[in-house]
């Protein structure tokens, strides 16, 4: 038992030793710059051209989820209770798969115009997220299925098709690639930048983390020993849309700085919404 525990704590060290010396190492050779700094502030500063619309575009997708959860608490949470109430979710699931390619094409293309110094043009967003809206669901399922054939066998290959097809919403939403070609383009713009990509999303796990603990200390502090689960789920849904907003013009960031570094403009295709 000691030796398991002595394990399960000298794990993620060792796994975040390997990244930052890989990260290092892909640094010294690649020719590629990848500054993570530079992703962070510029995750930041995407929101600055829409803060509204992101956030609303976030709650959107967001904010439901974490709403519903008093339905499922309220009456106990019994077997037979679970299970009605998750049965009662699913169309709910459903729709939430619909909407999730539009509100992240549309979020994206947003902060790519902020990132790009263009003036964000909301109905050529929309229109551009309308459009494109299946191929980006048969992009996500495709990609769902990938990680999940690679996290089954032994992790590591996983790990790799996640870092190596991380920015397939943006590519889509900034070039309008073909389903397939969205893979290609998105390996093609992080080869050479991949362990620092892995270094940087272990960063923002890690910051995560002691941010989410934060907030469930203050919910529980606020509204725990009240059995308040509407205030918890209020507080969650908030917390669920700033994160979706991060995560999206993050994502969004990493591929304006694989871009700029590969092809010297982060700038995209402007026609391409009109058309």
């Amino acid at each position: 038992m000691a030796a398991f525990a002595i394990l399960f704590l000298t794990l993620p060290l060792l796994l975040l030793a390997i990244a930052i010396f890989g990260a290092w190492l892909e640094g010294r050779r690649s020719p590629y710059s990848f500054g993570m700094g530079r992703v962070l502030s510029n995750a930041f500063s995407a929101i600055g051209g829409a803060p509204l619309a992101l956030l609303a575009a976030s709650a959107l997708l967001n904010a439901p989820i974490q709403l519903l959860l008093p339905m499922l608490l309220r009456n106990g949470t019994d077997v037979t209770r679970v299970e009605s109430v998750a049965a009662s979710m699913a169309p709910f699931g459903l729709l939430w798969l619909l909407v999730y390619p539009f509100v992240t094409l549309f979020m994206a293309r947003v902060a790519l115009d902020t990132l790009a110094g263009q003036p964000v043009d909301m109905g050529g967003a929309l229109r551009m997220a309308l459009r494109r809206m299946l191929p980006a669901l048969a992009v996500v399922i495709l990609l769902g299925i990938g990680l999940i054939v690679g996290f089954l066998f032994l992790i590591v290959p996983g790990i790799f098709l996640m870092l190596t097809w991380f920015i397939v919403i943006p590519v889509m939403a900034a070039e309008g690639q073909r389903v397939f070609g969205c893979f290609g383009r998105s390996a093609q713009l992080l080869r050479g930048m991949r362990w620092r990509l892995l270094l940087l999303l272990i960063i923002v796990g890690v910051l995560w983390m002691i941010a989410s603990g934060v907030v469930q200390g203050v919910g529980l502090a606020l509204f725990g020993n009240s059995g308040n689960l509407w205030g918890l789920s209020i507080l969650q849904a908030l917390v669920s849309t700033i994160v979706g907003v991060l995560g999206a013009t993050g994502t969004a960031a990493i591929y304006h700085e694989a871009r700029t570094a590969k092809e010297g403009s982060g700038n995209h295709d402007l026609e391409a919404v009109f058309a």
